[in-house]
């Protein structure tokens, strides 16, 4: 596979170098280039093997592209294997010309890394089939004792080519998963992501430790502080729980600190303007700090960039491209992520519509240069040659209210599905048939924010997918109804009756199964054990490979039948399945730890309590099954229990 060689032509230069280092992971000879009429030289001179293209290339678009290869192959000549990325929707228009050309993959951005590498190899590698496509799609990252990679190829690079700020952006777009390692001379840390989001990390800086934190906020003095990592040498448990022993802070100190903790470790990377980077796809790290979801990735590269990223890196970026347009991102990933602005912020934003060079700002604040580079940054505004093609449209922040609780999210996200089931594009946005341009936009731009993945992050697999899936459905109605040939054409259907809602099966499998599983969880509040299992029955068979449904299922199934030792095995069964499904879920293994209490496997049930925690470190019921492991060792043994170590 070394000879296979791809030729990638992205006019997005930091997307262009992760696809490059991926694509080279992989075993791949990689030509990249940035334009049009470069993507046709290189066909000449590189003689690929597989063509991956931007449709919005500049000189020459995508297409123009595709055609030209298929003009040059030589007559009965295997056409050239090509993979296609739109910034937008698959529009009809799209999807016929690529049809009308061969093309292989015609794929929306921002695409899954994995799943974009999946794809690649279906194509190139003649034992990879498309199976493996729909596997990278689903297939979530085994438990693992270290950051170490379950088997996927590792990429690497340094900040010099791609900023920490930009990196995560285009982590997050790819959604990655798996374990970013990053270091700078003796410093070295590790971030858990998922599906880009950060959720976990761990340093090796000894002023990060969280006894050293506790010492600089006046919790802890120094002559405390050792004597801490003194027991913690000698092997008495973890320095969080030794804390709390020692009586010198109580769990919600321990939790705040632990927060502030991993929010320092995390931040303090913005301050590097050296390092480098690797990521090892599909790991995980254990006993890492657990990072804080309800922030949403972009809110955190921006909090970054404002108050950490060096000043002089953000205007060496402004001045190598002042004759750029700033303009807002057509996508509606980037464009409508979650993302808190002051009004400085907002004031700034309303100015970006693809009319203003980016020099005009050279001068301002350093505020107003910060905001600039961040909203670049996390890809909700990008940069282009020419002026004048941005939306014009204003992006408002959604404010900085409280975030949901996970039983919100759920509820609103079924009932935002519900609520489109059977609809027509019209009906989806609450528009009329004669709708103009700025109603129809200013009803996108809300549904849009609400059903966008940043919300969902807190919440399982299954609801996350069901989301992606309405900001689909919303988005195919929007590109439908934008484009004025495409709107006469669906009405134009929808008169004569050949346009029918074809609902997709498995959402409404997925859809009835959230709402039995939501059902179920207010039984069992309820204590209505038997009635809640039979909902979790329910959910299971619309969703059989959601973790949660089978942790949940699981421990109803031991309450149901304390006294039976056969159901009680079957339950342990389906929580450990559940825990190997949803690794990233606290429940999963709580369940589990309460069940191995059951069965008289304490230190496994200490184990299970202390994974619990380490995922989520506000889980109460967790921490105070802990305490009372503790407190019972304490009385009948005179040692302290064990917690994680932050």
């Amino acid at each position: 596979m070394a000879d296979r060689v791809v030729l990638c032509a992205l006019d997005n230069r930091d997307l262009s170098r992760i696809f490059d280092k991926a694509l080279r992971g992989e075993g791949y000879r990689v030509v990249m280039v940035h334009d049009g009429e470069q993507a046709v030289r290189a066909i000449d001179e590189s003689e690929p093997d597989l063509l991956l293209l931007d449709i919005s290339l500049a000189k020459r678009d995508g297409f123009e592209v595709v055609g030209f290869a298929r003009k040059k192959a030589a007559e009965g000549e295997k056409p050239l294997p090509v993979v296609l990325l739109s910034d937008s929707r698959i529009s009809p228009h799209y999807q016929e010309r690529a049809d009308s050309l061969g093309v292989e993959r015609l794929l929306a951005k921002p695409v899954p890394l994995d799943g974009l590498l999946a794809h690649v190899g279906a194509i190139l590698k003649p034992e990879a089939s498309a199976r493996q496509v729909e596997r990278a799609r689903r297939e979530k990252p085994a438990a693992r004792a270290s950051g170490r990679s379950r088997g996927g190829k590792a990429m690497a690079g340094s900040f010099s080519e791609i900023p920490f700020p930009r990196l995560l952006h285009q982590l997050h777009g790819g959604r990655a998963t798996g374990v970013l390692m990053v270091s700078n001379g003796r410093k070295r840390k590790a971030i858990e992501l998922r599906e880009g989001v950060p959720i976990a990390i761990k340093s090796n800086m000894v002023q990060e430790c969280l006894g050293n934190i506790l010492v600089r906020n006046g919790t802890l003095d120094e002559e405390q502080q050792q004597e801490s990592l003194a027991r913690l040498k000698r092997g008495e448990g973890l320095q969080g729980e030794i804390l709390v022993a020692m009586e010198l802070v109580d769990e919600d100190t321990i939790t705040r600190a632990l927060r502030d903790q991993a929010s320092e470790k995390l931040f303090e990377i913005f301050e590097w303007e050296q390092g480098s980077f690797r990521l090892e796809r599909g790991g995980q790290i254990m006993r890492a700090n657990a990072i804080a979801l309800n922030s949403s990735p972009a809110n955190l590269i921006l909090e970054g960039v404002r108050h950490r990223y060096p000043i002089s890196a953000v205007d060496h970026f402004l001045a190598t491209h002042k004759g750029h347009f700033i303009t807002p991102a057509k996508n509606a990933f980037h464009r409508f992520q979650e993302i808190h602005l002051d009004e400085e912020e907002q004031s700034l934003v309303d100015q970006l519509d693809g009319l203003h060079p980016l020099e005009k700002y050279a001068t301002a604040s350093a505020s107003t240069r910060r905001a600039l580079f961040g909203l670049i940054a996390t890809g909700m505004f990008k940069l282009q040659k020419q002026k004048g093609a941005g939306t014009g449209k204003r992006v408002n922040a959604p404010g900085n209210a409280a975030p949901r609780s996970e039983t919100l999210l759920r509820a609103e996200v079924a009932e935002l599905a519900q609520s489109l089931r059977g609809k027509t594009h019209f009906e989806v946005l609450g528009v009329s048939q004669l709708c103009g341009e700025d109603e129809l936009e200013a009803a996108y731009s809300e549904l849009a924010r609400r059903a966008h993945p940043d919300r969902f992050q807190t919440v399982s697999l299954a609801v996350r997918e069901m989301a992606a899936e309405v900001l689909e459905r919303i988005n195919a109605a929007y590109e439908t109804l934008r484009d004025k040939r495409e709107r006469q054409q669906y009405l134009l259907e929808l008169q004569m009756g050949e346009r029918r809602i074809q609902e997709d099966s498995a959402t409404k499998r997925a859809l009835s199964a959230e709402a039995s599983f939501q059902k179920g969880q207010d039984l069992v509040q309820r204590r209505d054990y038997e009635s809640a299992l039979l909902e979790f029955g329910r959910a299971l068979e619309g969703k059989p490979e959601d973790g949660e449904y089978h942790a949940h299922y699981g421990w109803c199934l031991y309450l149901c039948n304390q006294d039976s030792p056969t159901m009680v095995e079957e339950a342990i069964e389906h929580v450990k399945r559940g825990a190997s499904l949803a690794g990233d879920r606290e429940k999963p293994f709580l369940f589990l730890g309460r069940l191995c209490k059951v069965v008289g496997k304490v230190e496994a049930a200490e184990r299970m309590f202390t994974r619990a925690v380490q995922i989520q470190p506000e889980c109460v019921e967790a921490l105070r099954e802990l305490r009372l492991i503790n407190l019972r060792r304490e009385k009948s043994k005179g040692l302290i229990g064990r917690l994680l170590r932050r």
